[in-house]
């Protein structure tokens, strides 16, 4: 339709419908509003005449004039009119609004309230009550041990960001003729060794182990003479923590989710995935909740949890994988890698060779998100080669900086420095500081954080190098068993967990979110 048609129509319709405006000079800023006879304003909203701009920024915009130039934008509380290269005479000009169909991340903050962290990413866990915590561990009590005392509590309190246990008492008994009582009580550690080496128990009746300042309590579950089942508390909070907060990249303000969170399911290209966190670019950042082996329908919902379903079959049934066969040279802490043996660190670490779990990843990505790489960005994976300690080549002991910012100064970044350390690709793997963001931090500190979920007992690989030490390059992983980051010798098989992000301009068609009714990108 000529779009000239509804301004004549309007024009003879109404003089009172029709806006006007005055052009003063070139590049000037006026507001729709009637005022003279010789200029005429038309605008259309989704197709039909409107008297009046439209009160929200939720539109596309475009301005066609029969003379010059114009464009309209928002200011920040209403929509402004520009023009340009306007003449004299009679001039006609039609502003089209068209709803603004919002991308994945835009629906995703409007979902969520961006909010402080309950806990503090780097030094607390994330948090979680008793009725949180599903994963029960077994500890042993050999014969030795069955003759200890054992100091136990009742309940629990916060001290700063420790423990407190309340109800403190040891047992008239010994743990065989006491293991049925211990039930439903809190111990300080998770053995049953000497309280002076770590312990909950002693040989002595009466004597104590601490109680006070505790980083983690240990919840018994059941017991018998020889072992006792338990839970995890490891942190002080008594509040579960699910969250969308933010931190800078390097692109901007990101957000990531963190804690317990329960919206942050995706389904796309047959697959389940939870969104990490939205990049200061705008691309969304996934990682793989369910490999959907099995075809389901909508392979988010709870009904498909396995334990090890957020891993990449790349090889038949096969999801574990070294980081790099080889581990006695700096240069395997590398995603890629340099010259193996060099003098220097610029040819250890240049990014020329594939590592073990890149070329793992990419078989995975051909055979499963070629067909849609369209919608999915070139990622910068940051494996973190910036060191804090030399030599950082051949066999020398050196200490990444992930180490000192993760394990010493407790602070994650999601910034990358470096250009060695800034790899892009289609596919890679979380980093140590995105996970430590998530709710995990360094070192038998269990956390309770979505990450979690589809990972039962199995160790998985970060992209974060930690060190080189006693001839093996340790790489940053998830003990999923413990829900603690940890490191280890990148020659070790561990689950293969990829990550990608989509483009910012990707868009939903439907989904909120939960596990039940995911986001989805088609």
């Amino acid at each position: 339709m000529n779009k000239v048609l509804p301004l004549i129509s309007l024009f003879i319709m109404s003089m009172v419908s029709i806006f006007y405006w005055t052009f003063k000079s070139k590049d000037e800023l006026y507001e729709a509003k009637w005022n003279v006879p010789d200029t005429t304003l038309a605008i259309m909203i989704n197709g039909e005449i409107s008297t009046t701009f439209p009160t929200i920024n939720a539109y596309e915009t475009s301005v066609e004039c029969t003379n010059g130039t114009g464009k309209v934008e928002w200011n920040g509380s209403k929509w402004i009119l520009t023009t340009s290269g306007i003449t004299k005479g009679s001039i006609k000009c039609n502003a089209t609004f068209t709803t603004k169909v919002p991308t994945l991340a835009e629906i995703i903050l409007a979902n969520n309230e961006v909010q402080t962290p309950l806990t503090t990413p780097g030094s607390e866990v994330s948090a979680y009550t008793l009725n949180d915590v599903s994963a029960i561990t077994t500890t042993y009590v050999t014969s030795n041990y069955q003759s200890y005392f054992i100091t136990y509590g009742t309940g629990w309190k916060a001290n700063g960001n420790n423990f407190d246990l309340t109800g403190a008492a040891v047992t008239s008994g010994t743990y065989a003729n006491s293991y049925s009582d211990l039930v439903g009580k809190y111990l300080p550690y998770s053995y049953i060794s000497s309280s002076s080496s770590g312990g909950s128990g002693s040989s002595t009746a009466g004597t104590m182990a601490t109680t006070t300042d505790l980083s983690s309590v240990y919840y018994i579950v059941s017991a018998t003479s020889s072992s006792f089942k338990y839970k995890n508390l490891g942190s002080n909070k008594s509040i579960t923590e699910a969250e969308l907060a933010s931190a800078e990249d390097d692109y901007g303000t990101s957000y990531y989710f963190r804690g317990n969170v329960k919206n942050n399911y995706l389904e796309f290209a047959n697959k389940c995935w939870r969104i990490v966190r939205i990049g200061g670019d705008g691309s969304v950042k996934l990682i793989l909740h369910n490999d959907n082996t099995a075809g389901s329908a909508n392979p988010c919902s709870s009904a498909n949890n396995n334990n090890d379903a957020a891993f990449a079959r790349y090889s038949g049934t096969t999801y574990k994988s070294a980081f790099n066969t080889n581990y006695n040279d700096n240069a395997y802490i590398g995603f890629m890698y340099g010259q193996i043996g060099a003098s220097d660190y610029e040819s250890t670490h240049a990014n020329i060779n594939k590592s073990t779990i890149l070329t793992n990843l990419e078989t995975w990505y051909n055979n499963n998100l070629k067909t849609y790489e369209s919608l999915i960005d070139n990622n910068v994976f940051c494996n973190d080669k910036g060191k804090s300690s030399w030599p950082g080549y051949g066999t020398g002991i050196t200490f990444y900086d992930s180490s000192t910012r993760l394990r010493t100064n407790k602070k994650p970044s999601l910034k990358c420095n470096g250009n060695l350390s800034k790899i892009v690709g289609k596919v890679g793997l979380i980093t140590a500081d995105e996970a430590v963001f998530a709710g995990f931090i360094p070192r038998n500190a269990p956390s309770l954080n979505y990450l979690l979920e589809n990972t039962g007992n199995v160790w998985w690989w970060t992209l974060t190098p930690d060190s080189f030490m006693v001839s093996a390059a340790d790489i940053w992983l998830i003990q999923s068993d413990f829900r603690d980051v940890s490191s280890f010798s990148a020659g070790n098989e561990n689950g293969i967990r990829p990550y990608i992000s989509l483009k910012a301009s990707a868009d939903i068609s439907r989904g909120s979110g939960t596990s039940e009714d995911p986001y989805v990108v088609e």
